[in-house]
């Protein structure tokens, strides 16, 4: 995968986690997850339990994990194929954003109309971000008995994710952990002090 496309796929994935992890309330679910960015269509799964939550995706042929644990204030970054991790700590700052929607963020939300999205009743929201110095309007599907995200589309057509098949409860807590008898990686750039 080209690195403009891995930039702007993690940008946007970025995006929609913190949109997601703002919104979180006690759902838990595991769904088959579809992402369609620069092209390309990328399927994957994700596992949700209150504020945790599981990513698994296949890149270029290489499967990538992702764990986000505010809890510990940490996000892991596993590559089964190197049986390696690496561990990003979420700074105060960001996981405050990460935990609660600020009133900017809230009244950059718009709601749009309501629709069911494979079973589940949801609110359509409106809403512009910014990327890469344009701002992009981006519409969210938020299902209202989950309160998380579960499609999102840029008007553009540029980005699109949606859970699909989505399963309620019988999440295992072990799924949230970093995996025993893997080799801890540092992060090949330097991060920023957690605060």
């Amino acid at each position: 995968m080209p690195s403009s496309k891995r930039r702007f796929l993690g940008a946007v994935l970025g995006t929609v986690l913190l949109l997601w992890a703002g919104l979180a309330q006690a759902a838990e679910f595991s769904a088959t997850m579809i992402t369609k960015a620069g092209g390309m269509e990328i399927p994957g799964k994700v596992y949700v339990k209150g504020n945790k939550m599981r990513n698994e995706i296949q890149a270029a042929g290489h499967p990538i994990i992702n764990i986000l644990r505010p809890d510990k204030k940490l996000v892991w970054l596993i590559m089964p194929q190197q049986k390696a991790f690496m561990e990003m700590p979420i700074n105060q700052e960001t996981q405050q954003k990460m935990m609660t929607l600020t009133e900017k963020q809230k009244a950059k939300m718009k709601k749009v109309g309501s629709e069911t999205i494979d079973g589940y009743a949801c609110d359509k929201y409106e809403t512009t971000m910014d990327h890469q110095g344009k701002s992009m309007k981006v519409y969210t599907w938020i299902a209202t008995d989950l309160g998380v995200p579960i499609r999102v589309v840029s008007e553009d057509g540029s980005f699109a994710m949606e859970y699909k098949d989505i399963k309620p409860g019988g999440v295992a807590d072990s799924l949230f952990e970093a995996p025993q008898g893997y080799k801890k990686m540092k992060m090949p750039f330097a991060m920023p002090p957690a605060k």
